[in-house]
């Protein structure tokens, strides 16, 4: 199973400006969306590959699902995870912060160390 995990790629879907900041960041591939057409074609591709492991999504490219089959889907998907990531300019509450949007996410808390 380890080794099935290291050779997935993480996939970025949503706006231009954050699609430069996680391709920075080492995702190996990015998709800039602007309609719900194309943001529901380019998911419907990624979770139905067997190379991608993780889709990072903003919560914009997300609210742009409007099929519901799609939209369950990603909700409980796990292999892809798919993480939704805030905009930019969107509003945080205090309590949503990466490490909690990962712990949330996939049940994990990165800021501790395993003993």
């Amino acid at each position: 199973m380890e080794e099935r995990i290291e050779g997935l790629k993480i996939a970025y879907v949503g706006n231009n400006l954050l699609n430069l900041g996680f391709k920075i960041a080492g995702v190996t591939e990015s998709h800039t969306v602007t309609e719900v057409s194309q943001t529901e074609s380019i998911m419907k591709e990624l979770m139905s590959r067997a190379d991608v492991g993780v889709i990072i999504m903003t919560s914009a490219a997300r609210r742009m699902v409007k099929d519901r089959r799609l939209s369950d889907s990603i909700s409980t998907s796990l292999m892809p995870l798919i993480v939704e990531v805030p905009e930019l300019n969107e509003p945080l509450a205090e309590e949503e912060t990466l490490r909690n949007l990962i712990l949330r996410a996939i049940g994990i808390d990165i800021t501790k160390t395993i003993r």
